[in-house]
């Protein structure tokens, strides 16, 4: 069995992992497949993301043929997945990849605190104070919007386009119950415009929540709706694409909130779960992350994504990553009671 550092300097061939991945996805497509869960048997390691599949399946492809280790993995919502894992229901991951910092942090005694050696290229502000998860990309909050349908000058270019009584019933947003990008999304436009805006906000949803964040570049790209929020990585990816989506940085600013990798507490297999957080939070992955899927890594040393501005550029907003997580059910609570008594 052919076994290789971790965490090494030789940079990661990535192009074959992309390869056996695409194939791979292709065979799945021929196959029946368990939508929330991919089986393997005897796995060395199991690890439940909210990444999308193509990231998910090329980082496990490399890991598996540098370490030789096997991997399983579980997809699902960020919110679903940690229900679960506090629940215990469907059994215990490894390794929690994926989930905004607040969503992980008001989670966090499902974790347990780990500081990998590659943190060290991480700024603290991306990770949390006892390391109970580390940022793995930072992922600024957008306006994106449908530029063959929107005028041409009339572009949103602030968050008070989601509010526009003329766009009533043409915003797309993800449920923040499900989705972690979602309720990011959701803190930022509270943080930035107030709990007023935020009302008004939900009336324009017109009752209408997406199942997750996916489904919002969706709606946006077909023309369903014109306008939306979410994450500047999912923006990237549409536009990888070629559809008529395109996005804006809030000219009243946005927040720069970290997703983030944890070891799940009481853990069996302790030594596989550090060397997975250590490959994910490594250089090699940063880089193809940026480059291949727009996700812009927490890494200090990574370039940006194609397409994005540098983060300098950003106008960010003040964001405190405790607090939001402290007030995160009362702010779902209050803002799905408001989107849902505008639909019945």
């Amino acid at each position: 069995m052919r076994k290789r550092a971790v965490a090494g300097g030789r940079p990661v061939q990535f192009a074959a992992a992309l390869l056996a991945a695409g194939c791979a996805l292709a065979l799945a497509a021929c196959a029946p497949r368990n939508p929330g869960a991919e089986l393997r048997a005897d796995p060395d390691l199991v690890v439940w993301t909210s990444h999308p599949e193509e990231l998910v399946e090329a980082a496990r492809s490399e890991f598996e043929d540098r370490t030789g280790l096997r991997l399983e993995v579980r997809r699902g919502g960020t919110g679903e997945l940690l229900s679960l894992l506090r629940s215990g229901a469907e059994g215990r991951p490894d390794v929690f990849w994926g989930g905004g910092a607040e969503s992980l942090s008001a989670s966090a005694d499902l974790f347990e605190p780990y500081r990998s050696p590659e943190a060290a290229d991480i700024p603290e502000a991306l990770r949390d104070p006892e390391w109970r998860w580390t940022g793995f990309s930072v992922l600024p909050t957008v306006l994106v919007y449908n530029a063959r349908l929107v005028e041409p000058g009339r572009e949103p270019r602030s968050w008070k386009a989601l509010a526009d009584p003329a766009l009533r019933g043409l915003v797309a947003f993800a449920d923040p119950r499900v989705s972690g990008s979602a309720f990011t999304a959701l803190a930022t436009i509270d943080a930035a415009m107030g709990a007023a805006f935020v009302d008004a906000f939900a009336a324009n949803l017109d009752g209408q929540l997406r199942a997750e964040s996916r489904a919002v570049f969706a709606a946006v790209a077909s023309g369903e709706c014109l306008v939306g929020a979410s994450f500047e990585n999912g923006a990237l990816e549409a536009l990888r694409f070629g559809t008529d989506l395109r996005f804006s940085y809030p000219d009243e600013g946005t927040s720069l909130v970290p997703d983030g990798i944890a070891m799940v507490a009481g853990t069996k297999r302790p030594n596989a779960a550090r060397a997975f957080v250590d490959f994910a939070l490594g250089p090699d992955l940063a880089r193809v992350a940026a480059f291949r899927y727009g996700r812009r890594s927490a890494r200090v040393d990574a370039p940006p994504p194609r397409g994005a501005l540098p983060l300098e550029s950003v106008k960010p907003i003040a964001y405190d990553i405790a607090a939001t997580a402290a007030g995160r059910e009362a702010l779902i609570a209050r803002f799905v009671a408001a989107v849902e008594g505008v639909g019945r």
